[in-house]
């Protein structure tokens, strides 16, 4: 008896000891990524609040500016706005994918009634670049809000890294397998092929590319994959037919997830 309580005594500490490396490396963990989250962000937060700083001292009554300028200042103040209202967006969804917080609320949609709002809403961002869209598809089994993060972050990431004037086409295809393939791909001059398995891990971001100024933060794209992974969807990057980059949503078809459902019950 004295030998078995030694021996529980010598598996109990070794239990404390696992769970308190385990407790150790978690934190080690989150430190790293609240380093490499601050380093990330730290640039990306003060260019648009000096250039928000400086247009907003161009509207004063003082200032000597025609009325078109001013009005140039107003819209430069709402495009940076926007940008950081997309990059705190990005910030929360990354600490509610690391935490495993995210859930779907899923329903049926047409594509047209979901992406043609989403492209209304930040054409001004994608400035010249024309938008061809080919969306006869089945309706798709998804969660509206995070499948519009989802796209609004490949397209602000297209018009970031492709010349002014590049066409941007969002295609979406039925496949064999039930699902709809939504694509969304450029005719810039793309990634190498050595970066494509990277593009959707935190904080990377392809040596030299770009080509507004702005390198980004290297989470948009993260942030994509944590909301199309929680639609129960999957999402890829390849090199598009046109020379650019293209991006891959597979999501469940209407028909499919009904199907599943009818079977489950």
């Amino acid at each position: 008896m004295s030998a078995a309580a030694d021996l529980i005594g010598l598996a109990l500490a070794h239990d404390r000891l696992a769970a308190e490396a385990q407790a150790a490396e978690i934190a080690r963990a989150s430190d790293a990524l609240k380093s490499a989250l601050l380093q990330s962000v730290s640039h990306d937060l003060r260019t648009p609040l000096a250039a928000i700083r400086a247009a907003a001292g161009s509207l004063r009554p003082d200032s000597g500016l025609s009325p078109a300028a001013q009005a140039e200042s107003a819209a430069a103040i709402d495009r940076e706005v926007e940008y950081l209202n997309r990059l705190v967006t990005n910030l929360l969804d990354l600490s509610r994918i690391e935490a495993g917080a995210l859930r779907a609320e899923r329903d049926v949609y047409e594509l047209d009634d979901l992406l043609g709002p989403i492209v209304d809403r930040i054409r001004p961002r994608l400035g010249d670049r024309p938008i061809e869209m080919e969306l006869a598809v089945p309706p798709v089994y998804v969660d509206p809000i995070f499948l519009d993060e989802a796209v609004t972050n490949v397209l602000e990431n297209a018009a970031k890294y492709t010349p002014a004037g590049t066409p941007i086409r969002i295609r979406a295809t039925a496949t064999p397998e039930g699902r709809v393939r939504l694509t969304i791909d450029d005719a810039g001059t793309g990634v190498p092929k050595d970066a494509l398995p990277h593009l959707f891990e935190k904080f990377y971001r392809v040596p030299g590319r770009g080509t507004t100024g702005r390198t980004g933060t290297g989470i948009g794209l993260a942030v994509t994959r944590g909301l199309v992974e929680a639609m129960g969807a999957n999402v890829e990057a390849r090199s598009g037919d046109r020379g650019g980059l293209a991006v891959d949503f597979d999501l469940p078809a209407a028909q499919a997830a009904s199907a599943v459902s009818t079977a489950r019950s």
